[in-house]
């Protein structure tokens, strides 16, 4: 069944048929923009939604304006834009379950900083999908015996945020005990709602979410005790920081990053130098040239191959 947090957003025609013509497991990712045709990632392939189902061709199909995505907007705020003004001026909000909208339009900065975004012209809505399982082979080689930093290495939409959220589920899961903390920035790892997570991410898991890396980093190793913590989309010079003051803690780190594939990581501002250090002893690279979720390699802190999928 599709996320009814999601339903309860749209408008009532395109709402109608992604509920009861299409199948809940396949829709991955909805492309809203103005006055241009709506689109859906539906097992990996978009397609035109229409009020028939999935076409190749955008006539007949559904189009929204600009007044129509701001109200979708309104609605996944609650009605209350100024309550999620932190989280429009960080370009995104996350629907109850998981579901995340990024936000497209025209931002109001005042003193070198983003105070609002208005006259929202896009939305890229995702929708979070567990596949139970999925982290095994990442898990052997990563996690099994002995827990190794490691990162995920994927290009956008490739599934590294339901990767990680197996891994959690597996090593929250593990016995003997491992204390797992996840720094839940989007609220899309365990999709918290009402103190209560809607995502497995694993009975021994304790998740800080809707926050930066720096603090849940600082304040989990501090207050918590975590043997690993599980954090999505590496991004900047604070969430590096945050690894490596993790990493100098005796804490071990699984996290992820954007990029086609470790060794492009030497290019990438601020991971030359964690690369060097051998901050991560573990990387696993996903692809999406075979569907989402492909694994493509793991490899060792100097990047040599330990495990490569048999060629089909």
């Amino acid at each position: 069944m599709i996320c009814q947090s999601l339903i309860n957003i749209l408008p009532t025609g395109i709402a109608t048929v992604i509920s009861k013509r299409l199948n809940a497991e396949r829709v991955y990712e909805l492309r809203l923009r103005a006055n241009r045709p709506v689109m859906i990632n539906y097992g990996g392939a978009f397609y035109y939604l229409t009020p028939g189902g999935l076409r190749d061709s955008a006539v007949g199909g559904f189009t929204v304006d600009g007044n129509e995505i701001g109200q979708i907007v309104i609605k996944a705020s609650e009605y209350s834009l100024y309550a999620f003004n932190d989280r429009i001026c960080g370009g995104f909000l996350t629907l109850k379950g998981g579901v995340r909208l990024g936000l497209c339009g025209e931002t109001v900065w005042d003193g070198g900083a983003v105070k609002t975004v208005k006259n929202f012209t896009s939305l890229n809505i995702r929708v979070p999908h567990e596949v139970i399982g999925c982290a095994e082979k990442v898990y052997e080689y990563a996690a099994a015996e002995t827990v190794f930093n490691t990162l995920i290495v994927s290009p956008p939409g490739a599934g590294k945020t339901t990767l990680l959220r197996d891994l959690a589920r597996i090593l929250g899961d593990a016995h003997p005990v491992k204390n797992v903390l996840v720094c839940d920035e989007r609220n899309e790892l365990a999709a918290v709602s009402d103190g209560e997570p809607q995502l497995d991410v694993g009975a021994h898991t304790d998740i800080i979410g809707n926050c930066t890396k720096e603090y849940a980093f600082g304040q989990g190793i501090r207050a918590l005790r975590p043997d690993v913590i599980i954090t999505d989309e590496l991004f900047g010079a604070a969430d590096l920081a945050a690894v490596e003051y993790a990493a100098a803690s005796g804490v071990k780190v699984i996290a992820s990053v954007h990029a086609a594939d470790p060794r492009e990581l030497t290019a990438k501002a601020g991971f030359c130098g964690i690369i060097k250090k051998r901050v991560f002893s573990r990387y696993a690279a996903l692809s999406d040239s075979r569907g989402p979720g492909t694994l493509a390699g793991i490899f060792d802190g100097d990047l040599n191959t330990l495990y490569a999928p048999p060629q089909k």
